[in-house]
Parts: C-alpha cells; sequence; structure tokens
C-alpha cells in the first residue's frame, strides 16, 4: 500500500483496544519525553500547580484556593486532577505536568479512532503522526495549565457529537453512547475551564449541519437522558460553591467569562488579526500543507463531510478567539486536531504526487520532531531559573512553621517546591486604586481577598506593616534584590538575577518578645 492508498473499514468495525492501547502508549511517551526537564513556568504553571498542591496539604478539594484565599478564577478539574497526580505519584514536576500530558493523549488517540472508522487506516495514522509533532501541541501537552485539557474535553465533545452526526446521515441510525460521551465530556471540559466548552462544539457542529443541509439533526442531538447526565457532573461543584460563597456564580460566569470575551479589562490584548501568523508558526512545518487540503472532485460523501467538519472546526475556532481583546496563545489549542486532519485528508487525497508521497509525510514529520524536541530541551536550558526553587542548603533550612513573606510579588510556585504549609504573606501597597485596572497577581490575590476577608486581612499587608509581621517570629523574605537598602538588617540568603531571599530573626532584629509585639495590623480596608 502507498501512503495515499485508502484502506477502508466498514464503519462499525471496532479496532482491537491492544491496538488502542499501543497507540495511546507511544502517544504518551513521546509527549512525555521532556515533561521532566525544568522547573514550572511562571506564572501559568506555578499558579495551578499552586493550588493544587494547596489542595494537597490542606485537604479541602472542594474549593481552589491560591495563597488559602479562594481561587475562583478557573474550575477545579485541573486541580484535582494534578492534586491527585502529585499525592499518588510524587512531588515533582512531571506529576504536576501528568493532567495535560493525558489530556493531549486522549485527544490524540481519539482523533485517531475517528479517522480510522470514517476515513482510513493510512489518513489515521498520518493525522495522529502530525498531530503529536506539531510543536504547538507537544508543548502544550506539557504545560501544567488549563489549556490541552479543555482542548481535549472539546476534542472529545466534537468527535462524538460528529459521529452520531455521520452515524445517522450514512447509516440511518444513532449511537446513545456515544451521544452520551459527547454530554459527559462537554461537563469535563465546563469543570475545566468554563463555558467555552461548549461554546465552541456548539458553534461548530451547528455551523456543519447547516452546511451539509441537516439542521433537524441538531433536535436528535439535543437528548434529554445527555442534558440529565451533564447536570450530574457539571452542576454540583458550581451549587456548592455558590451556597458556600455567595456570589461566586455572578462573579465566575459574569465576570471571568462575558467581561473577558466582551470587554478590554484583561491581558493579552491584541489585534483581530493576531492568531493567523502565530497559528502558522507554531504549527510549522504542517501547516504549509493547508492549500493542499481543500475538497477534491470525486470524492465521497463521507470523506466531503468529515472534510467539511475540520475546515469549520479549524476557521470557526480561530475566529471565535479572535474577536475578543483579550488573546494567550493556549486558547486556540482547540484547534491543532482539526488542522491535523485536514492534512491528513489532504495528503491522501495527493496519493501518487510528491503532497502524497510517504519520503515527503516522514520527511516534514522527522523535521516537526527536532523542532519539538530542540525546542523543548532548549526551553529548559534556557529558561531563568526562579528563586523560588531554592538551593537544597536554603531549602533544609526553612522550618515547617517558619513566615513566608514576599515582597511586591507573589511566588506562585514557592509552596509546591518547599512542600510548605504556610500560607504566604504579601507586602504590597494593596489599598492602590489601579489593582482593580491591571490583570495581573495583585488583582488575582486582591479579587480572592473579598471571598475571606478575614484571611485576606491577615495575608495582604501594607509596607507600613513589614516591621510588625517581621517579629513575629522567623520569616524568610522574598522580593527583588533593589530591596536590598529596606532590608539591610536581614541576612541575605540566596540571589539569582533580580530575585533575592533574605532571613530575619526576631532576636537578631532587637524585637520584642513574639507575645509582646501584639499582632499584625490588619490591611486595607479596600480589600472590603
Amino acid at each position: 500500500m502507498t501512503w495515499g492508498m485508502s484502506a477502508k473499514r466498514g464503519a462499525l468495525d471496532l479496532l482491537p483496544w491492544q491496538t488502542v492501547a499501543a497507540v495511546a502508549f507511544l502517544v504518551y511517551a513521546w509527549l512525555a519525553a521532556t515533561a521532566w526537564m525544568r522547573p514550572l513556568t511562571l506564572p501559568d504553571e506555578g499558579r495551578y500547580v499552586g493550588v493544587a498542591w494547596e489542595m494537597v496539604r490542606s485537604g479541602n478539594w472542594l474549593i481552589p484556593t491560591l495563597d488559602t484565599l479562594p481561587f475562583f478564577h478557573k474550575p477545579p478539574l485541573f486541580y484535582w486532577l494534578a492534586a491527585g497526580a502529585i499525592s499518588t505519584l510524587g512531588h515533582n514536576e512531571w506529576s504536576a505536568r501528568l493532567p495535560s500530558l493525558l489530556a493531549a493523549t486522549g485527544a490524540a488517540v481519539g482523533l485517531f479512532v475517528f479517522l480510522e472508522r470514517w476515513a482510513d487506516r493510512t489518513t489515521a495514522r498520518t493525522a495522529l503522526l502530525v498531530l503529536a509533532t506539531t510543536p504547538f501541541f507537544f508543548a502544550g501537552a506539557q504545560f501544567a495549565n488549563l489549556d490541552m485539557l479543555v482542548a481535549a474535553t472539546i476534542t472529545g465533545t466534537l468527535l462524538c457529537s460528529a459521529h452520531v452526526v455521520l452515524a445517522f446521515r450514512h447509516q440511518q441510525s444513532l449511537r446513545r453512547p456515544t451521544l452520551a460521551a459527547a454530554y459527559a465530556l462537554a461537563a469535563l471540559g465546563v469543570l475545566a475551564k468554563g463555558l467555552i466548552a461548549i461554546a465552541i462544539p456548539v458553534l461548530v457542529i451547528g455551523i456543519w449541519l447547516a452546511a451539509v443541509g441537516e439542521l433537524r439533526l441538531i433536535l436528535r442531538l439535543v437528548w434529554w437522558p445527555g442534558v440529565v447526565l451533564f447536570a450530574l457532573i457539571a452542576v454540583p461543584w458550581f451549587l456548592l460553591t455558590e451556597l458556600r460563597y455567595p456570589g461566586f456564580l455572578q462573579y465566575f460566569f459574569i465576570h471571568h467569562h462575558f467581561e473577558r470575551y466582551l470587554t478590554a479589562k484583561f491581558n493579552g490584548k491584541q489585534p483581530f488579526w493576531f492568531y493567523a501568523p502565530l497559528f502558522i508558526v507554531i504549527t510549522l512545518p504542517w501547516c504549509l500543507f493547508l492549500p493542499w487540503t481543500f475538497r477534491r472532485k470525486h470524492e465521497n460523501k463521507v470523506t466531503s463531510d468529515i472534510r467539511l467538519l475540520f475546515w469549520i472546526w479549524l476557521a470557526a475556532t480561530l475566529i471565535f478567539f479572535s474577536i475578543p481583546r483579550s488573546k494567550l496563545a493556549g486558547y486556540v489549542l482547540p484547534a491543532t486536531p482539526a488542522l491535523a486532519a485536514l492534512v491528513a485528508l489532504g495528503i491522501a487525497s495527493h496519493a501518487g504526487t510528491w503532497i502524497g508521497s510517504r519520503i515527503n509525510a516522514l520527511a516534514n514529520a522527522s523535521l516537526a520532531a527536532v523542532v519539538c524536541l530542540f525546542g523543548m530541551v532548549g526551553y529548559a536550558l534556557f529558561q531563568h531559573k526562579s528563586i523560588e526553587r531554592l538551593p537544597p542548603e536554603v531549602r533544609s533550612q526553612v522550618r515547617a512553621d517558619d513566615q513566608l513573606l514576599a515582597i511586591s510579588r507573589y511566588p506562585f510556585s514557592l509552596g509546591f517546591y518547599l512542600r510548605s504549609d504556610q500560607p504566604i504573606l504579601v507586602v504590597d501597597g494593596w489599598d492602590a486604586a489601579s489593582i482593580e485596572r491591571q490583570d495581573n497577581w495583585r488583582k488575582e490575590l486582591y479579587e480572592a481577598a473579598k471571598f475571606d476577608l478575614d484571611r485576606g486581612r491577615r495575608l495582604l499587608l501594607r509596607p507600613s506593616q513589614l516591621e510588625a509581621a517581621l517579629c513575629a517570629g522567623r520569616t524568610w523574605v522574598f522580593g527583588n534584590a533593589k530591596e536590598s537598602d529596606r532590608l539591610a538588617g536581614l541576612q541575605l540568603m540566596t540571589r539569582s538575577g533580580n530575585d533575592a531571599v533574605w532571613f530575619a530573626d526576631p532576636a537578631a532584629l532587637g524585637c520584642r518578645r513574639p507575645h509582646e509585639a501584639g499582632p499584625v495590623t490588619p490591611p486595607p480596608a479596600s480589600v472590603e
């Protein structure tokens, strides 16, 4: 069989589970090859792994917390998975990244199984090769954040929904178990990142059904047992959290969904066209095959349907995320499976030409694999080492009951690397009106404190409270080296670039005994 020749299978033929397991193992081994090589990237990996670590140390798996303050920017699925991995498999970066690795593996295997069922074996294998070696997808699989997890749930929801549509359209039968899987994956997607896990599948499937003249199938996809299943999975956490913290639903859905999408108040502001050149660069060399992925003459109806599906999937995802001003690269990860499928279909449809030749596909796969490996290894070697990953000789001196204090910064991954049970006191200008206008770590802590005012008062300190905090007990201070004059009486323990760590002993500072010093003055009235 040549590279582009069809190896058709019946739509009802099932892949042996051994084949699926072998594919999953190979994909996971490839994606995980460099996942252990670098410390957590700041701020995203440090933030989300830090929240997961707080679940582990506190035993509170219901409410995500950042510095022990309720943190409701995102739902809890990633935190649950990362906390479970850290608890059972070890306290290291690989465990923290396991949810993303498994999600990427699931997305790749799902695409392989779908194309094996509805296209042919060669196309399925080609798509798997393309997706696994796309630099954007490879890197996304190794980042401990929410992007790959929600991309995988969106991919699964779309593939299951498309399977149901194709089964009815070409076999006049519905697949209830697959439809149930679509609802379950959509619910998990909502628990992974929110309403986006519903919006993208509904948009793509809706446009696709309209394009193939099957809008009537929408009524068959709206399945009440599936709706109940969705609600049973997705609703309880939101309901319990709202009952415990009134105002959570408004904050989560209105502020972090609709305002983020419709306003320019959040970070990552970019022009409308931002994703077009970015997506081309981060999916090289495979994106260069797109001109050969359009419909070919004499194409059968099934192939025509799935080609149209993947084009709508790719275009709708990129356009949807191009509308808001806030744009981050990870948002468009759900578009990568569509790109891989289109490239595979394009290669298969050009059998007998250079584009469809085995040597061309393997040469590009080899080039892409080299880019993936060298990119991640280079990033690991040249990434700035954060002061949060303290030298062993310093880390060994930190006692379990020592205070941790940060000045004008929040060291997201500090608790994870120290395995500390202590929250971090953060000294900054918390009563500054500009905090709410800047989408950064200050705003995250400031908003979190509104859900627990008493704890917020104890943790978020003004500069005038620094001396009292240092006198309250043994304290490790994390800040910028420029703070040296301000902290002249403290012992400098280590420095990395502009970051530095000091140690403060109340006895050496001439403080009164702790019980004489009185409590640290509570903080900013503005936190309320």
